[in-house]
């Protein structure tokens, strides 16, 4: 059981590896601003057990780059979670307007009276499609996952669906 249990997060730490290895060759699109994001959201939109708004505030560093940028950010629900993280981003430029923007991040995670996550450890995933306009602004489309990746007695995991505007400073 616990050997199962070592392997599995062996292979996910492998795929995470593998995937920041990518991307951060993927990530060669210079930038030279950095970003305030802010988003409204659909808090368990998936499972639908325990469902709330929610909003996030995220600081992105644009001007620094370790193989991706850095970014850390709050979100909190209507039903009192709040979600503390600090991660790397990638923008990914599809044409000179669209940009994919994958991201990862580990943070801290109180429930209040929102969904129970068993652990205060949680990693969020996140993929976002966003819109560039001519005054650098964009706007987007993310979709998250936030799991304590198995390190706690039960991982019951929540998905969130986001509008995201994201401000040039």
């Amino acid at each position: 059981m616990y050997l199962k249990s070592y392997h599995i997060i062996g292979i996910k730490l492998i795929t995470l590896a593998a995937v920041l290895i990518f991307f951060s060759y993927a990530n060669s699109y210079a930038q030279d601003r950095n970003y305030i994001a802010v988003s409204s959201a659909v808090f368990d939109i998936l499972q639908q057990t325990d469902p709330s708004f929610e909003s996030r505030v995220v600081f992105r560093f644009g001007k620094v780059n370790l193989g991706g940028h850095p970014f850390s950010g709050v979100m909190v629900n209507t039903e009192g979670a709040m979600h503390i993280y600090f991660g790397l981003y990638y923008d990914i430029p599809l044409t000179d307007f669209l940009f994919l923007t994958p991201s990862f991040a580990p943070g801290l995670y109180a429930k209040n009276n929102s969904k129970d996550l068993k652990f205060v450890l949680e990693f969020q995933s996140q993929i976002e499609i966003s819109f560039k306009f001519i005054n650098g602004a964009r706007v987007g489309f993310s979709f998250n996952h936030i799991s304590n990746a198995t390190l706690g007695a039960e991982n019951p995991g929540v998905e969130s669906l986001a509008l995201t505007y994201i401000i040039p400073l």
